[in-house]
């Protein structure tokens, strides 16, 4: 049975950030303030890039179990898990049917700053590195955009005041994704729980088989987010949320088997745009977002911190720095 479609997930043509600033930043601003989530059309990563990208990350996962052990998830939340490690769904007993790979930051030379990488991934480093970066590219001028939006004094950093935050010294990183395909149908199962991401904002890259579904707000239900070619899928995450005092919305994803893809395999690429370890979740200056007075002795929570607590509940408990 055909799930519901919700039709409301914005389209936003990222070419006007080129000839109309002003009309594409109230966009993104309706976009953010109603849902949260949105497509990207003409949003300057190369298609040839994208696919090539993916051929990599399916042939790293065709890699032997034992193989990819030995680069197991570090202490920077970089590397490899495995099926049913990570549990983003902290109500479920089961974990997430998929495995993954985290990359983190390439230096200049392409090398990986935080971790050791798969021999693999690191003769396809030239390869990656490009795409890393142009999705880097395309976070920081959202985040230029969404500034632009919220009407940010230049006095206080204008367009760059998000952009500055995530430019360098960051944690942001690019995951792999692999669903791998289930015998039968387990309506118990699911590849990726219910969760909200942890960073400022997600780039997702979709290829083939869909199965992410969001749930907007004010409701309990959830709709497809299916995938629409040549089109790239943002959302916003909770530090970006905590920065506007919930103007912007970071609402829940999932990603469901049915039973047309459980035989399928499923691979997605995520960019998640993630703040330094010191950044302040203090409230955005902008005239949209109504001051709220700070107690003296209230602690302003971190990305650091809030990153940490996220990662910690999501893998059981297993410590990470």
């Amino acid at each position: 049975m055909s799930k519901a479609v919700y039709e409301n997930i914005p389209i936003i043509d990222f070419s006007q950030f080129k000839t109309d600033q002003q009309i594409c930043a109230q966009q993104f601003k309706d976009a953010c303030e109603n849902l949260g989530f949105f497509y990207l059309k003409n949003h300057g990563i190369s298609q040839e890039m994208i696919n090539e990208t993916f051929n990599i990350v399916k042939l790293y996962f065709e890699q032997p179990r034992e193989e990819k052990l030995k680069f197991a998830m570090n202490e920077h939340y970089n590397g490899y898990a495995a099926m049913r490690e990570e549990n983003l769904d902290i109500s479920r007993k089961a974990g997430d049917v998929k495995e993954t790979f985290t990359l983190g930051n390439l230096n200049d030379d392409n090398e990986a700053t935080a971790q050791t990488l798969p021999p693999f991934l690191k003769e396809k480093a030239n390869s990656i590195a490009p795409f890393y970066r142009a999705s880097h590219n395309l976070s920081l001028e959202i985040f230029q955009i969404l500034a632009i939006a919220l009407e940010i004094p230049e006095s206080e950093g204008g367009k760059h005041w998000l952009e500055e935050k995530h430019r360098s010294n960051t944690n942001s990183c690019m995951r792999f994704n692999h669903y791998p395909p289930m015998d039968k149908f387990n309506p118990e199962d699911i590849r990726a729980g219910s969760h909200t991401d942890y960073g400022s904002m997600t780039i997702l890259f979709q290829k083939d088989i869909g199965g992410l579904e969001i749930q907007p707000p004010g409701t309990d239900k959830w709709f497809p987010a299916p995938i629409i070619p040549n089109h790239v899928l943002i959302n916003i995450a909770d530090c970006l949320s905590f920065w506007t005092k919930g103007l912007f919305k970071s609402i829940k994803h999932r990603v469901s088997f049915d039973n047309e893809n459980f035989k399928l395999d499923r691979y997605s690429i995520a960019y998640f745009c993630i703040a330094g370890n010191d950044i302040k979740l203090e409230q955005i200056p902008s005239k949209f977002i109504p001051s709220i007075e700070k107690k003296n002795d209230e602690k302003v929570l971190t990305a650091g911190e809030h990153l940490i607590r996220r990662v910690n509940a999501a893998y059981n408990g297993k410590s990470f720095k």
